[in-house]
């Protein structure tokens, strides 16, 4: 009987048909992440976001290929993770009521968030877009992006009156961005097979039941707090983890939204905690960076440049109006928030970065409505507009952080020791 040798083509095709490992896929991402760190740090100018999504661009379907359209599908969950601890961080940071008693703080995000939203859906609606897509996309161009401000103010080492006021911005803007989308999405929705009573009711639940379940996760994390003591508050770090992705997984199952779960999660935390069970302060470390870096990497292999030509200029005109719209917001109302000229300047900078929740979004635009999608244009539009934010953003924001004077390490090491902010 012969025997078969198999050809290399054949070999190959069943090595390509294999399907990606989750693990895998976490350990590559990771090690491509590394090579981003060590560019960054090769590199004094690079931030190391950029650097992060340099290299993921580099080995991703459109680079090397290394990373593969089946693995960046299989990292799906490992990226929900990711935003959900960004999220979470932020929702901490806001307090109710310390929101409803800071007018001035409402009233810079209320004008910037609006005007953004005016500018964009006037700007995509002249382009020959419906109304209602018009107006969706302007609700998700609200959105700032958390894991930049995060990520590089922890980076910098920044901390101070500019950075807190813009975390707050940041945390309203997602809010309002997701408040805004919901209501709109019922017209969007209602274009299909569902009716419009029907459309308001599944937005309404998603956004009800994802607010239901991070308020009922948070309780439960902080009647757990409660019980340790002092020598097992080591545990609280387990704690956080274990209720987000209880949350998220809670989230998923009742088809609610991840995201606003994720938030929810975090404002409740910082609502319900005692000044004996605080987890609000309890720092991440280094087990959330590596949720951090896949999220970038992640972000710059997906980073599609036929996305960009498919949508044309729009995707550019469109950033130049949300940024001019932020910029008008803040300056606007800054002589009722009291911050000079560089303090607004740096607020403003660090508004300008868009990613996560635009991304979840407009994900969730797709598989709702996706006859508002127009053949993949209104994703297109958003995430060209992503591409060009995620670029520029860690430059935006290292820059606001060296303005505004709170970025430690831009200090050099005689003057650190004096610096106010490091004593807090």
């Amino acid at each position: 009987m012969a025997s078969y040798h198999p050809r290399m083509s054949d070999l190959l095709n069943q090595i390509s048909s294999i399907e990606p490992d989750i693990m895998g896929v976490f350990g590559l991402l990771l090690l491509c992440g590394i090579l981003g760190g060590i560019l960054s740090s090769r590199i004094g100018w690079l931030p190391t976001i950029t650097a992060f999504m340099l290299v993921g661009f580099i080995f991703g379907p459109d680079g090397a290929g290394i990373i593969s359209k089946k693995m960046l599908s299989h990292s799906s969950f490992l990226i929900d993770i990711a935003l959900g601890l960004i999220l979470y961080r932020l929702g901490t940071m806001l307090h109710p009521l310390q929101i409803i008693r800071s007018t001035k703080l409402t009233v810079t995000s209320l004008a910037e968030a609006g005007l953004t939203f005016l500018g964009v859906s006037a700007i995509v609606a002249a382009f020959g877009y419906s109304t209602t897509a018009a107006m969706l996309i302007g609700a998700i161009a609200i959105s700032s992006s958390p894991a930049v401000l995060v990520h590089v103010a922890e980076e910098m080492g920044a901390a101070g009156p500019v950075t807190d006021r813009a975390e707050s911005l940041v945390a309203l803007n997602n809010i309002f961005s997701f408040l805004l989308f919901t209501m709109i999405l019922p017209f969007a929705i209602s274009g299909t097979e569902v009716s419009l009573l029907g459309a308001f009711s599944i937005s309404l639940y998603r956004m009800v039941s994802a607010a239901l379940i991070g308020l009922c996760m948070a309780w439960v994390a902080m009647r757990i707090a409660r019980l340790l003591k002092k020598s097992e508050e080591h545990y609280r770090f387990t704690i956080i983890i274990g209720a987000l992705m209880l949350t998220l997984g809670i989230s998923n199952m009742l088809y609610a939204s991840m995201l606003f779960s994720a938030l929810a999660l975090g404002i409740a935390t910082r609502w319900f905690e005692h000044r004996h069970s605080k987890l609000s302060n309890v720092s991440l470390g280094e087990g959330a960076d590596l949720f951090l870096i896949i999220l970038f990497v992640t972000a710059g292999a997906k980073t599609d440049i036929n996305a960009l030509l498919m949508a044309g200029s729009l995707p550019f005109i469109l950033v130049l109006v949300r940024v001019a719209a932020k910029f008008t917001g803040v300056f606007a109302t800054n002589p009722l928030a009291g911050y000079s000229a560089r303090e607004a300047t740096a607020t403003s900078l660090l508004l300008i970065p868009m990613a996560g929740m635009a991304i979840g979004l407009v994900s969730t635009l797709s598989s709702l409505a996706p006859n508002m999608d127009d053949g993949g244009q209104t994703s297109a539009i958003v995430f060209g507009m992503v591409i060009i934010f995620e670029t520029i953003g860690p430059f935006a924001a290292v820059k606001a952080f060296v303005m505004s004077g709170e970025a430690w390490k831009t200090f050099p090491k005689e003057e650190k020791e004096d610096h106010p902010q490091k004593q807090g």
